[in-house]
């Protein structure tokens, strides 16, 4: 496992043993690939056969719809996070900090290495970026996917990695003793 800085000193992304690309790349890497997201929505198709979800735009019987609406909102979320990072550095809001929130749930009570979570840019987002913070606007993003239930348990590609990876990282970080930006 290996930390790679995105953005000087604010933002930063894992990079897991044995894989090609680090958790930025690959996260939007596949908001991009309209093959994987057409598959991701036909494999999913159950889960945005509601009214909500109908409501937002989405189509079960349209993946190559519901793919664009992941494309068209990835290709906000990255220049908005170049944002964040240089309003973070200008101490101007919005920033990382009012980006993301904490996740709350089995990690409430740390009060260090807190895990968050982010949403895309679209009202209702698809989108979630996962991130221990390191310290006041600077995060260690670990993992990112397409949010289709009401919790990450019941999102397909969530439920199977979100807490998992979250706990790998923490455990990476404590073990080498990384606690803020600082031990980087």
């Amino acid at each position: 496992m290996e930390i790679i800085e995105l953005y000087q000193d604010k933002l930063y992304c894992i990079k897991y043993d044995g894989e090609a690309k680090n958790e930025y790349a690959r996260i939007f890497g596949q908001w991009h690939d309209l093959d994987y997201l057409v598959k991701f929505f036909k494999d999913n198709a159950s889960y945005i056969a509601t009214p909500f979800w109908r409501s937002a735009g989405l189509m079960p019987d349209n993946p190559e719809l519901s793919a664009q609406k992941i494309i068209d909102e990835a290709n906000l979320l990255e220049p908005y996070i170049r944002t964040l990072t240089e309003n973070a550095d200008k101490d101007v809001l919005p920033d990382l900090d009012t980006y993301f929130h904490f996740l709350g749930g089995k990690y409430k009570c740390l009060w260090s290495l807190e895990p968050m979570k982010s949403y895309g840019t679209a009202k209702p987002s698809l989108l979630r970026l996962y991130a221990i913070k390191l310290d006041s606007n600077c995060y260690l993003i670990v993992y990112g996917g397409i949010k289709l239930g009401d919790t990450i348990q019941n999102s397909p590609g969530l439920k199977e990695n979100v807490f998992r990876k979250i706990d790998e990282v923490l455990n990476y970080l404590r073990t080498n003793g990384i606690i803020d930006r600082e031990d980087i």
